[in-house]
């Protein structure tokens, strides 16, 4: 029993690179990460079945009491954040129904086990991970998300969803950067795909946008659900592809603004691609066949 505490505490300070803290420390760290991860999920309830609970009036019990904490990280530049922190003071959906904040919280509250996992997988894979205090999607972003289906549908003569249905359909509530030697992008995609898979995870779609040579954007997706049914995305970059969105971030903000006008747009889509397009091809990239579940779509 002994020895698997031990080999626990050294696993859990591996993947989160804080294994050079200090044995008091050290216990510290482990004890956060442990009851982050494994107190605060929800079990088998995942966000879409939390938006449907019928007893919506006892939602006090899916409040941001539930999430204890984040997974701490120590990041490639040797800064330690803390996973999903960014929504720590940006976690209530204003003006939205009850049941898109259950479905939300629901979220939050899952994602320190999975955080976890994809942290393990990072780590067998000698990557790491890039912006972990964003693994939760803000309130502010999930609303600004909501209002732009909603005007979305209403352009197209269509009647808008629910707003806690636009929630539950988010994949990405809850999403992962995972950074690699860029010429290595295709082989650990695969790797990646392999070890999700034996942690009981459900891969429902590979998107390798370097398959789609008028697309504005470079990189591949990988929308998964864990074992408990939440749903998310993980992104798989370079470090070159990570500079090239960093650059190009404002034209993007501009370019995906409802307010800007089409002529603009088009400018702003050449640009943006031009910018991923001076980039070469990682190694047998275009070998990597896009993926969606009972789907081929290579």
């Amino acid at each position: 029993m002994k020895n698997t505490r031990l080999n626990d505490l050294s696993r859990m300070l591996r993947v989160t690179r804080m294994h050079n803290l200090g044995k008091g420390k050290a216990i510290l760290v482990a004890g956060i990460v442990a009851w982050s991860a494994f107190a605060c999920s929800f079990g088998n309830v995942n966000s879409a079945a939390a938006a449907s609970v019928g007893l919506l009036g006892q939602a006090g019990i899916f409040t941001e009491g539930m999430r204890l904490g984040g997974i701490p990280y120590r990041n490639r530049n040797g800064r330690v954040v803390v996973s999903g922190s960014a929504s720590k003071q940006d976690n209530v959906l204003d003006g939205c129904q009850v049941r898109a904040q259950v479905a939300y919280n629901m979220a939050r509250a899952n994602e320190p086990r999975i955080t976890l996992d994809m942290l393990d997988i990072a780590d067998k894979l000698g990557t790491t991970m890039e912006g972990l205090e964003y693994s939760v999607k803000t309130a502010s972003s999930v609303k600004s998300k909501i209002v732009r289906k909603i005007d979305k549908a209403r352009q197209s003569g269509e009647v808008p969803k629910q707003d806690y249905e636009y929630v539950s359909e988010t994949g990405d509530l809850l999403r992962y950067t995972q950074v690699v030697k860029h010429d290595d992008m295709a082989d650990m995609v695969r790797a990646t795909v392999k070890l999700l898979e034996e942690k009981g995870y459900t891969v429902d779609e590979v998107d390798n946008k370097y398959l789609n040579e008028s697309g504005r954007y470079k990189a591949v997706h990988l929308n998964a659900t864990s074992p408990s049914g939440q749903s998310f995305e993980m992104q798989v970059h370079s470090q070159e592809t990570l500079a090239v969105g960093k650059a190009t971030h404002a034209m993007y903000e501009e370019w995906r603004n409802p307010e800007t006008d089409d002529i603009r747009k088009a400018e702003l889509f050449r640009e943006i691609k031009a910018a991923y397009d001076d980039l070469p091809l990682p190694k047998g990239i275009k070998k990597l066949n896009s993926y969606k579940r009972n789907t081929n779509i290579a």
